[in-house]
């Protein structure tokens, strides 16, 4: 079972073209596909303000909560605190309090930029770009070799 802090992980996906609201459902959307790689997964959310108490989100098979009245890591200090089996939690996060509270439960624990590369979808290789095609942009390894060619020829060079 995976327990993600929801704002804390989703903040490190780089997603900032897009409104906060786009950036939950693609997340949501990513871990629902990977549901299965954790046995379940809850991702806590700091409430909506509009919703009235705890809401719990539908239609997904990841379980995903917006607090109201408490805050995420509250809630899911709770969550670890009431579990039967703790040791059988990850719980996702980079916030030091709730790993504290994580590691004195023997919760395993994984760091958000950790659960954005197992769970990220891969991108496909594209094909190799024929030479012809290609830009005549300078890469660092071959900027330095010219610069060290020149360096050598104005050093050695007759005044």
């Amino acid at each position: 079972m995976l327990i993600v802090d929801g704002y804390n992980v989703l903040m490190q996906m780089g997603l900032r073209d897009k409104t906060l609201e786009a950036r939950r459902n693609h997340f949501i959307s990513i871990l629902s596909r990977r549901y299965k790689m954790f046995g379940g997964i809850t991702i806590v959310f700091d409430g909506k303000e509009e919703i009235e108490g705890s809401y719990i989100k539908a239609r997904t098979p990841v379980k995903v909560i917006y607090t109201r009245g408490e805050s995420a890591d509250d809630c899911i200090k709770s969550m670890i605190g009431k579990s039967q089996n703790p040791q059988a939690i990850t719980i996702a996060t980079d916030d030091r309090e709730i790993k504290d509270f994580a590691k004195m439960h023997f919760c395993k624990l994984i760091s958000s930029l950790d659960l954005i590369s197992k769970v990220s979808p891969v991108k496909k290789e594209l094909p190799e770009e024929p030479e012809e095609n290609k830009d005549d942009f300078v890469n660092s390894v071959k900027a330095r070799a010219i610069t060290d060619e020149l360096k050598k020829k104005w050093q050695n060079k007759p005044e």
